[in-house]
């Protein structure tokens, strides 16, 4: 078991969970519960981690080897990782310790194993034994990475620290080692290596390289192909300053086990001066068919024969000469080809290396040329090689197509143009012939409205207004008529028109047009802001809308999600868009008015999808109509009902007193149990805090009572009482109030919050809160001291990587602000100790050492105390 730091609480969650888990190792609901622990449920890890060990010998695979991988997986990252990438920015905008920026940039690159739930393959249509005999009976088990970072983004080029590239290449060759093992063990790597499509070239394709319509390659990978890409280029940029260091680097590449270290080996080979001609033509001699034969799976190798050919001893020439003109083996080509076919593709192989290698510049013997010769002449004309690289792997790109040959409908009679183009509209895709209707309907509406203008349903006609409905559309969905372009102004009237045909529709071809028209109304929401005849549209659709939301197969995404995608959630979506400036009062009057009432009216999901958007602006709706917000958003909540309470912690604004009142004790309810995620109970927390804070502020007693305040932060959880500290750091910071009070009258206010609000029980702490604490006496200001005696008893040490953490530095990151005086001086040393940890392996803070030159600075006498040395040891590793 790995030495963990426990406090008195998680202790207890130790006795718990080991009892618990005692007779469960066995067993794959346990193992799937164990899944779910967070990276901060220390406890309960270690635990587990320890009661494996101990009783290895009696766990029975594939339990025992579901529960390696589980190990694997928690010693990877944990959660997401664009924090990792912003603190690297940070240190290498400051010039931390190379030691850290190291170890951030293998982080934000490296492969490492992913476990997800054996209810994934579900999805897949596989069957879940009862008992399981592999372990992906009990988990998911595959491979991650980091999106990477690119050379520039680290500054590579302008390094000359030979030390510092010799570490970082040591360490990326690490990192990509231990991910191919992994991935080996895992069965990721096996009979057929996923190299050759997760890593399209193992370096940076300069742009000149570049695919029409693509760009690098590999830019979209994570994982290996970042890993791999940086190695190769640190080790590139080593070798211009020691190419002993590089080559050393190169020759602990296990090319005999990996595919992958062997493309590295030829791309670095390519380079005369770091791997000699004998290595090469032993390299090249030895190849299997697959490696001297496919290009787009071995682009390096291919690279390599040709750039390096002159080279070669001629013995080794014509010898690869030979394999070349014998040709691939057609035995895989003859399965997919046929037999006659697989001997051109052969032979058209052959011509192409041979090619690659004159376009480098390599001398073919006399035999080989006049075989070149020969076989180019006897097969049909087309283009040939015209760069060494060409037919190697491009990545994703766009293609522009050529469309000389679609169909116009130009010169069809009117009378037959409707059902001219519902023949070319697809029913199903999306299909070139499809996109051609669908363009001239949008390019033509005017045309295709007086064609449906009152004519009766038929299905030609509905299929074009479905296709009316996605095509006619603005070029910028989100601009208003002041911010719009004179093209889009251009519309309006257009639009309106087509709100008024849409209206007087027959119910049928709504139907049957559902789709594409709750879409066009989700479009031109912005333009048609307060028009009367967009919301007659709006109405006659809203029926038909709720019955084909209702009637569609039951999601288990998250309402939040699906609230947007359907024709209920697009109609409300636009309902919200285009009230005109949010005015109290629009929705009084008719056809807004009506529209309000339709939402009430809604039942089943459609209801909810409906409520969950109105909730998001529930201000709005309870200046407008009290009556109708209280029956439609506040009733639910008050019945707790979870998604909606998602939204409520999405709003923009604080609710009034009269609402918080209502919604206090159910507020505090759910956002001190466990059936929310944490971020949204933490919302909640943060809206509880911050309105408590305004009421105190405006003399008032507080809507939520304090003690039911109280009684969310102790029972709430990190993220409850994190986000509280965040709503007193924002008012600290941001009051929002004129006239604004004064920097001493802030920290007045929160001092008395706090004092009255925090749990008082120490065992409450935790390394995260503390991570949240820290920073908070410097966003009292001048009361710098006075704060951090509030915090001192909650402190514990935390993986404090820099300054940062502390909010001490100001915007150059060089200099220290804030801790002005003597009193901040202790109070920043007594932060300090309580939060850099004392056991082996402890992160010490970048910057650590700055921090007690300023201490010294302002207090010479705490440089004899036994903290401050402690901490100046730290700072010397």
């Amino acid at each position: 078991m790995r030495t963990v730091s426990l406090n008195y609480l998680d202790q207890r969650i130790v006795q718990n969970t080991r009892a618990f888990a005692l007779d469960r190792l066995a067993d794959r609901s346990f193992l799937e519960w164990a899944l779910m622990l967070r990276s901060d449920q220390v406890a309960e890890r270690a635990v587990l981690r320890d009661l494996v060990d101990y009783r290895v010998k009696e766990i029975a695979e594939p339990y025992l080897q579901a529960w390696q991988y589980l190990f694997e997986f928690w010693d990877g990252p944990s959660g997401d990782s664009s924090q990792d990438r912003l603190l690297l920015k940070q240190e290498l905008k400051s010039g931390g310790s190379q030691t850290e920026i190291i170890c951030l940039i293998v982080a934000a690159v490296r492969p490492w194993i992913q476990v997800e739930s054996a209810k994934k393959l579900q999805a897949f249509g596989h069957k879940l034994p009862k008992k399981p005999k592999r372990v992906r009976d009990i988990f998911w088990v595959s491979m991650e990475g980091g999106k990477g970072v690119t050379p520039d983004e680290i500054g590579l080029g302008a390094s000359e620290d030979r030390d510092f590239l010799f570490e970082l290449a040591v360490a990326l060759n690490a990192a990509l080692l231990s991910g191919l093992n992994q991935a080996r063990r895992i069965g990721y790597i096996g009979h057929a290596d996923p190299m050759s499509w997760l890593v399209q070239r193992v370096y940076y394709v300069p742009p000149e390289q570049f695919a029409d319509g693509g760009g690098e390659p590999d830019r979209h990978k994570q994982g290996f192909a970042p890993t791999t890409k940086l190695l190769f280029a640190v080790v590139k940029r080593l070798a211009l300053f020691d190419k002993k260091a590089a080559s050393r680097v190169v020759s602990s590449w296990d090319t005999d086990r990996s595919k992958l270290y062997k493309r590295l080996w030829a791309a670095v080979a390519r380079d005369e001066s770091m791997i000699g001609a004998t290595d090469v033509a032993e390299f090249l001699t030895k190849l299997d068919d697959q490696e001297f034969w496919w290009p787009h799976a071995f682009p390096e190798i291919a690279e390599l024969r040709a750039v390096r050919w002159n080279s070669l001893p001629e013995e080794v020439t014509k010898q690869l000469e030979q394999r070349i003109i014998k040709g691939e083996p057609p035995a895989r080509l003859k399965k997919r080809l046929g037999k006659e076919e697989a001997k051109s593709a052969v032979v058209r192989l052959s011509i192409m290396e041979f090619q690659r290698i004159k376009l480098a510049g390599g001398h073919l013997s006399a035999k080989a040329g006049k075989w070149l010769q020969n076989a180019v002449s006897a097969q049909p004309k087309q283009a040939w090689l015209a760069s060494v690289t060409e037919d190697f792997g491009a990545g994703v790109r766009s293609i522009k197509e050529d469309r000389s040959g679609d169909p116009t409908f130009a010169d069809v009679p009117s009378s037959r143009l409707i059902e001219e183009l519902a023949r070319h509209l697809g029913d199903d895709g999306w299909d070139n012939k499809s996109r051609v209707a669908s363009e001239y309907i949008g390019r033509n509406p005017d045309v295709i409205l007086d064609l449906l203008a009152g004519k009766p349903y038929s299905p030609a006609r509905a299929k074009v207004w479905q296709a009316f409905g996605y095509s006619f559309r603005p070029t910028d969905i989100n601009a208003g008529r002041d911010t719009a372009t004179t093209e889009d102004q251009a519309l309006v009237p257009t639009a309106l028109r087509a709100c008024g045909v849409i209206a007087g529709t027959d119910v049928k071809t709504l139907e049957e047009a559902i789709s594409g028209l709750t879409t066009w109304i989700s479009t031109w929401d912005r333009l048609l802001n307060g028009e009367d005849d967009y919301i007659r549209a709006w109405l006659a659709l809203w029926p038909v809308a709720v019955i084909e939301t209702n009637r569609a197969p039951a999601s288990d995404s998250r309402l939040r999600e699906r609230s947007y995608s359907t024709p209920v959630g697009q109609l409300v979506h636009g309902l919200i868009r285009a009230i005109p400036a949010f005015r109290p009062g629009t929705l009084a009057e008719p056809p807004w008015s009506e529209a309000l009432l339709s939402l009430q009216e809604a039942t089943g999901e459609a209801k909810l999808q409906a409520q969950y958007q109105t909730m998001l602006f529930f201000e709005y709706f309870w200046s407008v109509d009290q009556a109708w917000t209280r029956k439609n958003l506040l009733a639910p909540l008050l019945e707790g009902e979870n998604d909606l309470w998602h939204a409520f912690a999405d709003t923009r604004y604080i609710p009034t007193r009269e609402v918080l009142e209502q919604l206090g004790p159910m507020l505090v309810e759910v956002a001190a149990g466990n059936e929310m995620a944490g971020e949204v109970r933490g919302a909640l927390a943060r809206r509880a805090v911050f309105a408590t804070i305004l009421d105190k502020r405006d003399g008032r007693d507080p809507a939520i009572p304090i003690r039911l305040t109280q009684q969310l932060l102790r029972l709430g959880g990190d993220e409850v009482r994190m986000n509280a500290l965040r709503a007193m750091k924002n008012y600290l910071e941001n009051p929002g109030v004129e006239p604004l009070p004064t920097p001493s009258q802030r920290f007045a206010l929160i001092k008395e919050m706090f004092e009255d609000v925090w749990p008082k029980e120490l065992t409450l702490s935790s390394p995260k809160l503390s991570d949240a604490l820290a920073d908070f006496p410097a966003k009292a200001a001048s009361h710098f001291s006075e704060a951090a005696n509030l915090i001192l008893p909650y402190l514990t040490p935390f993986d404090s990587w820099s300054l940062y953490e502390y909010g001490v530095l100001d915007r150059s990151d060089k200099t220290i602000t804030g801790v002005d005086s003597a009193e901040d001086a202790a109070a920043f040393l007594a932060i300090l100790d309580k939060t850099v940890g004392t056991e082996e392996g402890a992160i010490v803070p970048n910057g650590l050492d700055r921090a007690l030159r300023h201490i010294g600075e302002k207090s010479p006498r705490l440089e004899k105390d036994t903290r401050f040395q402690r901490l100046l040891t730290l700072s010397r590793r």
